[in-house]
């Protein structure tokens, strides 16, 4: 278990948490699943931008942080707001510690010597 993030963190340990989590895995295999994982983080993004509102499930918001994290790293320009609001709602939803997922980029990176 790892603690989910405070306030006030950069957008570099924002990225860091989100690949702790391997979303394409979880939503499929490694071909369908980003395919998955983008589907499902646009259609909560659609939401939070019409209504406001976050996901409830865990695994949800983690995929949304995944793919928000990938687009960030394209696109420099997008607002990290959502991302800061993803992070509020999994450690609300949480209590404030989350597995590092064992597929998960982040693992990968832990285990190499």
């Amino acid at each position: 278990m790892i603690p989910v993030l405070g306030e006030g963190v950069e957008i570099f340990e924002i990225h860091d948490f989100a690949m702790t989590y391997d979303g394409y895995t979880s939503n499929g295999d490694s071909v369908t699943g980003f395919h998955n994982c983008a589907t499902l983080a646009n259609l909560a993004a659609q939401k939070r931008l019409e209504h406001g509102l976050l996901r409830d499930a865990l695994h949800d918001l983690r995929t949304c942080l995944l793919i928000g994290a990938r687009r960030h790293r394209w696109d420099t320009l997008i607002a990290v707001d959502y991302e800061v609001a993803l992070i509020r709602r999994i450690r609300e939803i949480s209590g404030g510690e989350v597995f590092i997922d064992p597929n998960s980029p982040s693992a990968i990176r832990r285990r190499r010597p």
